[in-house]
């Protein structure tokens, strides 16, 4: 984290502090706000929950133009972009059905030039222009990887 928010205790400002067995923040009709100016933090010796109801319209929203799930060894924040399932699942599918196609074309289309007996067999030079279009194909595939990468949430 860029900014540590001093600890209660070396805070040299104005501040509250509530000290209790148990706190308890109701809001029986609308909401409960938090705003700062630098930080909010949570730290617990246990766990942190977030909950919603059930009903299908719940959501956790998090916006923020970095997300970061975790931390490195380290300590440093990740760099890894988060994958996004469905973009991800179909490029797979498209390299999958390439290299079917591939395979399908050296199987069915690609040819060889035989000369005298006992001579080396060499590929037909036609062969090129068949397999232009899966290299073509694979270069397009390449340029998808990209998309594929969340810019937002990083994991590490």
């Amino acid at each position: 984290m860029a900014y540590v928010p001093k600890s209660p205790s070396t805070y040299q400002g104005k501040q509250v502090i509530i000290n209790s067995d148990r706190l308890l923040f109701n809001a029986k009709e609308d909401s409960i706000l938090l705003f700062s100016d630098k930080a909010i933090g949570f730290s617990t010796n246990g766990s942190i929950h977030f909950d919603t109801s059930e009903n299908k319209e719940s959501k956790l929203v998090i916006n923020s133009p970095n997300i970061y799930l975790g931390l490195q060894t380290n300590g440093n924040l990740p760099t890894e972009p988060v994958l996004l399932g469905d973009k991800t699942g179909q490029l797979l599918s498209d390299i999958l059905d390439v290299i079917d196609g591939l395979m399908d074309d050296m199987i069915y289309k690609v040819s060889f030039i035989t000369g005298a007996p006992g001579t080396p067999t060499a590929p037909n030079p036609a062969n090129d222009g068949l397999l232009g279009t899966r290299r073509a194909e694979i270069v397009q595939l390449k340029n998808q990887i990209e998309d594929i990468k969340s810019k937002i949430n990083k994991l590490a």
